[in-house]
């Protein structure tokens, strides 16, 4: 691999500045903003109606959930496993948790019937994984709790949330709290599972408030900040980057329900507007999704001039989204520099790197046969589609974090050469919980293996896909985002819902290009015809056309908690050819024959 000439600077960036952490662990954090600033979070209803919820409410509440489960019999590090919709009672019963020297391990709730079967598995592989004390859950999701009820060893109890808050412990039960020390776990947040079953990420209250403290930093935080959030309460970028990063910095918090954002994302808007909001973050699909699904003669409703700063992560940054964001949105008062694109993973706790606030959006466009044949970021100004690649960078490493970039043998590459990305720093995970072998092949020597492939440039990092979902075709690198990203711009294909991987073809000894995408059209004609659009985008503008083109219904496509394409589970789908026209009502009729199956249990069992 030879590395452009001149280009002799090594890929290593290390944030040397001096930092010290405000508090011992996160229980210490909420005491000191009960004590210094209680006013903290804004609760949004479905009907987007306020409830306001101070510091000092959750430190209240949570020392209630604390001697609730202490009286049940929760030991310390005893795991309890949370599935509760985001709102005040997973604010209490997280911390709740904490103060008993318990460990939270937040889960997603089911997400329709696509591809129930396999949340089913997942959860019940956490559930057992984890060793889980106990279950907490709420009144709305008793049938799919009744289902795990029947699996053998589970857990030793299934909690509701509306019975903890309706038969609190005396306060002379006399028990005291545990004495929690930083290096406890604070939580175990579950990988989405795309390769295999998922893996429990370990991390302590140190690892969380460094990541924390590195966030506040980079997006020079302050008292006077008003932050939103709509993503759930049981992911990283919300648990962490919306409600931890808050709590601890003593910002106001306005926290909406995901599904609210969903069915009205101008009420996101709005509340920005009200309540002058300064910080937001959501993924790339968030933004794109107010481009297109509020109407313009709403904009008059808006004043986003006091938004300073929009976080985006979670997924690939898509320059075209930003672009028409600002644009849209401009004559709301929303500034040009108002996006930060980030990157992280939940090994690290959350960020890894933010861009400079004195330039938040950087966006180079490279040589795209270099890079994808070389694996080399060398500087375009062509305008061919086919020459060129636009990517958008990620910034720098936070404080007292590294990042480097390495081959296959961990040697570390020069600026511009493309590689698999590497990071180190005490936001780092200990390993994945009881899972040694999984630990030492992604923790080596200190340093994070993260699977994705960037370069760093004037200090920069750039992200430019995953080493694992990598296309090779004709001895040229595909990104599969690349693929996915132009098909999402035909007209019929829904935004955000292609996924594109490679499938060994026998016959021919090479690799096939097989792109999957969702769509509402049904008539056999006009998906022909789709078929058609989509097969002369790619060729357009990458040179190379897909060998097969996939339609599919709406919601076919499995997707992790956080919105990201699981490419590799779908690749096993369409091998085993489960991905059929009417795979969604199957789907259904599993559910619902499932459920019913158990239903019988689950009242037996509420009888108890």
């Amino acid at each position: 691999m030879n590395a452009v000439p001149g280009t002799k600077i090594i890929a290593h960036q290390k944030n040397n500045t001096r930092y010290e952490i405000r508090s011992e662990t996160l229980i210490e954090a909420l005491e000191q903003r009960a004590a210094g600033k209680p006013e903290f979070l804004i609760f949004m209803d479905l009907k987007n109606r306020e409830s306001r919820v101070s510091a000092s409410d959750i430190l209240r509440q949570g020392t209630n959930v604390a001697h609730y489960l202490m009286a049940r019999g929760l030991k310390r590090e005893d795991n309890v496993v949370v599935m509760l919709p985001t709102g005040a009672n997973f604010a209490y019963i997280y911390f709740g948790i904490l103060m008993a020297g318990g460990v939270p391990v937040p889960v997603s709730q089911p997400a329709g019937t696509s591809n129930l079967a396999k949340y089913l598995d997942n959860l019940t592989h956490i559930i057992q994984d984890c060793e889980a004390k106990f279950f907490i859950t709420y009144e709305k999701i008793k049938v799919i709790a009744g289902s795990l009820m029947n699996i053998s060893n589970l857990v030793s109890g299934f909690l509701f949330d509306n019975e903890i808050f309706a038969d609190p412990v005396p306060d002379d039960h006399g028990r005291g709290l545990p004495k929690v020390k930083p290096d406890d776990l604070a939580l175990i947040q579950y990988t989405s599972g795309t390769t295999g079953k998922p893996k429990g990420v370990m991390l302590s209250h140190r690892n969380l408030l460094h990541n924390i403290h590195g966030i506040g930093i980079a997006s020079a935080m302050t008292p006077d900040d008003v932050g939103i959030s709509w993503l759930p309460m049981y992911h990283d970028m919300g648990l962490i980057g919306g409600f931890l990063s808050t709590l601890y910095w003593d910002l106001t918090l306005v926290l909406m329900a995901p599904e609210a954002f969903i069915f009205r994302p101008l009420w996101w808007m709005e509340n920005i507007s009200k309540y002058r909001v300064t910080l937001g973050v959501a993924p790339n699909f968030g933004y794109h999704y107010c481009v297109t699904r509020i109407d313009d003669a709403d904009l008059h409703k808006l004043d986003l001039s006091s938004w300073r700063l929009a976080l985006n992560g979670a997924e690939p940054i898509d320059q075209a989204t930003l672009v028409k964001f600002i644009e849209k949105f401009r004559p709301c008062g929303l500034r040009d520099d108002i996006f930060l694109p980030v990157y992280g993973m939940a090994e690290n706790s959350l960020a890894a790197t933010f861009p400079s606030l004195k330039r938040t959006t950087v966006v180079r466009r490279f040589n795209r046969v270099r890079l994808e044949e070389e694996h080399l970021a060398v500087d375009s100004d062509c305008e061919n589609p086919k020459e060129y690649i636009d990517l958008v960078s990620v910034g720098y490493p936070l404080v007292s974090q590294e990042i480097r970039i390495a081959d296959e043998r961990g040697r570390t590459l020069s600026e511009r050469q493309v590689g698999e990305i590497m990071v180190k720093s005490p936001s780092l995970t200990s390993g994945y919980y009881k899972n040694p072998a999984a630990t030492r092949e992604t923790l080596k020597d200190g340093w994070l293996h993260t699977g994705d492939l960037g370069f760093i440039l004037d200090g920069m990092l750039f992200i430019s896909g995953r080493r694992k979902e990598m296309i090779i075709k004709r001895g040229k690198n595909i990104y599969p985002y690349d693929v996915e990203r132009i098909a999402s711009a035909v007209e019929g294909v829904r935004l955000g819902c292609s996924a594109a991987f490679d499938v060994h073809n026998e016959a021919r000894g090479t690799e096939d290009l097989v792109l999957v995408c969702e769509t509402t059209v049904k008539n056999k004609y006009d998906l022909e015809r789709l078929k058609r659009n989509i097969h002369g985008e790619i060729l357009a503008k990458l040179g190379i056309a897909p060998d097969d083109i996939m339609l599919v219904p709406k919601g076919t496509i499995p997707k992790t908690t956080s919105g990201k394409i699981q490419r590799i589970l779908c690749k096993k789908i369409y091998l085993e050819d489960e991905i059929i026209p009417n795979r969604s009502k199957n789907l259904l009729v599993l559910a619902r024959t499932f459920i019913m199956s158990h239903f019988h249990l689950f009242r037996r069992r509420l009888k108890q």
